[in-house]
């Protein structure tokens, strides 16, 4: 699993470094990017893969990576990076190994386990559509035949076609169970299934869509069809939100027992969901590559999604939460403050990942102040607020002329948002301001440091 990344002199990223390990050293099996548009999070995804999957090392400066609780450092060579040549060299020691294995010599990487390329890699990219040609016979695509996948093709027909072809196996081998008069419960049978992996996936995140099989009916094409509302539907007739579900599921699922160990990308996960699927995604990428509730593969995600990052917060011990953002053109990373409130609110999530300060958020954290303190009046909570450590007058006073003796920014501004149609007036700046004071005093009274 990747520990670090430093680009060099990249386009977009820079020198940009990116650190992927908890406190005690080890990597996080989870990363999760966030941002605005134009902060690159797609060029992190796109250099990462196309390295992985056997292209060029030439945008990096290092990458470190830990196999087995070993860490090794890669650099570019000085010749040949266009096709992944690199040195290597182990931590502690000062002395490196050229690197040579490359596309067009895969023993030289399947062979070598301290190769990061040797664990592979799957890329899915943001795709608004998914084109595809009728499938109209079986064919020989089989099951976790690749390990590495850069999502460079456009047209999805190979996935329609190996859900079919995999299906056809299936029945060939039921068929052979029978005719030599061995018993297998069918139950048994489709948990062992080729098939069963879609299956499953598929219909443990949708409530009301099943996946059914393959319709053979029609002589012209056979369709991958699923249940929906009581009617049989075709994929291709499926909404785009729920062929980013199948397609993109299938795409990563279709090598996903190649991968352990590997590295897994997933650029905007949300695109075209409604908010309640964008809160299940993040779950459902990850449990792609999950076995006894063990992830087997490091799963990287780029999001503008506050859904896909409220999710993430539920494990923190194994996910990290990345901000990015662009300071005059210059990418600047941040670990994402840590949360004062109790539980995870989507105006909490906005504020740490995107800088928007948000009424909600004002209210969440002054109510949170009030529960924490016990001054559930507003003339007890403001006396309470100015007597925290962290209150400056110089910055944080605004006399309330409608209120009995109000003093505090936080007090003013909640009295606005209770009251808007009073004529108090507050800035940008005080907002911000109000907000920053809130979550130190709201942070250190539950015992954390924002």
């Amino acid at each position: 699993m990747i520990t670090n990344i430093q680009w060099d002199n990249d386009l977009i990223l820079g020198d940009l470094n990116l650190n992927f390990t908890k406190d005690d050293g080890t990597p996080y099996k989870t990363i999760v990017l966030a941002g605005e548009n134009g902060t690159g999070k797609t060029r992190i995804l796109q250099t990462i893969a196309t390295f992985l999957n056997l292209g060029t090392i030439e945008p990096f400066k290092s990458i470190t990576y830990d196999i087995n609780g070993v860490k090794y450092t890669i650099t570019p060579h000085d010749t040949n990076v266009g096709i992944g040549f690199h040195k290597r060299t182990k931590e502690g020691e000062n002395v490196s190994t050229t690197i040579s294995g490359h596309k067009n010599d895969l023993n030289k990487i399947k062979e070598d386990n301290l190769d990061i390329r040797h664990y592979g890699c799957s890329y899915s990219k943001a795709r608004s559509g998914f084109n595809t040609k009728p499938v109209k016979s079986t064919t020989t695509q089989q099951l976790d035949a690749d390990s590495y996948d850069n999502d460079d093709k456009d047209d999805f027909t190979s996935i329609k076609q190996l859900i079919v072809d995999v299906k056809a196996q299936d029945n060939s081998s039921l068929d052979k169970i029978t005719s030599k008069g061995e018993y297998t419960s069918y139950e048994d049978f489709h948990k062992a299934s080729k098939i069963f992996r879609f299956e499953n996936a598929f219909n443990n995140f949708f409530d009301t869509i099943k996946f059914e099989g393959v319709d053979e009916e029609s002589t012209d094409e056979k369709k991958v069809t699923f249940s929906k509302n009581g009617e049989n539907i075709a994929i291709d007739d499926l909404s785009t939100g729920e062929k980013q579900i199948v397609f993109r599921g299938a795409q990563l699922l279709k090598n996903s027992r190649n991968l352990n160990g590997g590295i897994v990308l997933i650029d905007e996960p949300e695109l075209s969901m409604h908010p309640k699927w964008q809160s299940k995604v993040f779950d459902y990428y990850t449990g792609l590559f999950s076995q006894g509730g063990t992830q087997t593969a490091q799963v990287f995600f780029a999001t503008h999604s506050e859904n896909v990052i409220q999710a993430a917060t539920k494990d923190l011990d194994n996910t990290l939460i990345i901000i990015l953002s662009s300071d005059g053109g210059i990418i600047r990373a941040d670990e994402m403050s840590k949360m004062v409130l109790p539980t995870a609110t989507a105006a909490e999530i906005n504020y740490l990942a995107f800088g928007v300060h948000t009424v909600d958020y004002h209210i969440a954290l002054y109510g949170d102040f009030q529960l924490q303190t016990g001054k559930s009046g507003i003339v007890a909570a403001d006396t309470e607020i100015e007597a925290q450590p962290e209150y400056v007058p110089a910055q944080h006073e605004k006399i309330d002329a409608y209120g009995p003796g109000y003093k505090t920014l936080p007090t003013y501004i909640r009295n606005k948002i209770d009251h808007p149609d009073s004529s108090r007036v507050y800035t940008e700046e005080e907002f911000e301001s109000s907000i920053l004071l809130l979550r130190k005093i709201c942070g250190r009274l539950r015992g954390i440091t924002p």
